[in-house]
């Protein structure tokens, strides 16, 4: 008999990539820019805009994806909510701990952008998505503090986060920018957990104990708008029930207000809404 081989099972070879060029397609998959003051511990930028790495606790946590994202919606836009990352590499959506059990709580399925590339030129990193037939392309720039000679600014406990937002259509555009992070500073072992009242953000924190003071910790994120809204509480519910509200919340373009409570908020939100004539891009 004969043989046939399907060209499909037929390896490609990987598309030639130049010295300290952008990272596109397979070569973001693994790509992770790390980003943290001096003595803040670090997160990571990663090819696709995905925070992960997240190493707060005084060791690496180098596996460590908790569920912090930024998010856009375009109201009155059908399928007008994403959130701002590219496509998630097969590695992670089948080879995380607890994917086989359907990975509850990850935001692995959420809709995001379907073309992202990378670049990095220190001390900042690039992230640039788009996607057919959406109006807006997004750019994130992720830094830490590094000025030549200035000691003292270059070692603030701080990361930054630049997501610029860009109208590419022909329509006015009325948004919603989020951003959106679980309490990963809650810790297992003990210590009233809350998330704290900040000027235009919030504060993800855990108390320590008499016996335990190493486990007090805290996590600021803020913007730089004033119109700034904050959920500081999350719905409290099993399983997806918590990110499910989050994302409904995203979907419907919700500016939305929540105090904090006492203890045991599973994450909380930050809302800033705004408006783009087309060509016209803002940096939150």
């Amino acid at each position: 008999g004969k043989a046939k081989i399907s060209e499909r099972a037929v390896p490609k070879e990987k598309a030639a990539r130049k010295y300290n060029d952008i990272y596109k397609d397979e070569y973001l998959n693994r790509i992770a820019f790390p980003i943290g003051g001096l003595g803040a511990g670090m997160f990571c930028l990663e090819g696709s805009g995905a925070i992960s790495h997240m190493s707060v606790r005084s060791k690496p946590d180098v596996f460590n994806e908790p569920g912090v994202f930024g998010a856009i919606c375009v109201k009155g836009l059908k399928n007008g909510a994403k959130i701002i990352e590219g496509t998630v590499p097969d590695w992670k959506r089948f080879g995380q701990p607890n994917t086989g059990n359907g990975a509850g709580g990850s935001i692995f399925g959420l809709p995001r952008f379907e073309r992202s590339s990378f670049e990095t030129k220190f001390p900042f990193a690039t992230v640039l998505l788009e996607e057919k037939d959406f109006p807006l392309r997004a750019t994130i720039k992720g830094w830490s503090p590094f000025i030549p000679t200035d000691a003292d600014n270059s070692g603030l406990p701080v990361g930054a986060l630049e997501y610029r937002i860009t109208n590419g259509g022909n329509r006015s555009a009325e948004c919603v920018f989020s951003f959106h992070g679980k309490n990963f500073m809650k810790h297992n072992d003990g210590g009233t957990n809350s998330i704290q009242k900040l000027a235009n953000g919030y504060v993800l924190a855990n108390a320590a104990t008499a016996e335990k003071p190493f486990l007090e910790g805290s996590f600021a994120i803020f913007t730089d708008r004033d119109n700034t809204s904050v959920d500081h509480c999350w719905f409290r519910g099993g399983w997806f029930d918590p990110l499910t509200m989050v994302w409904e919340a995203i979907r419907q373009a919700e500016v939305k207000n929540v105090e904090p409570v006492e203890s045991g908020a599973p994450g909380a939100s930050l809302y800033v809404p705004f408006q783009l004539n087309p060509g016209e891009q803002t940096t939150i």
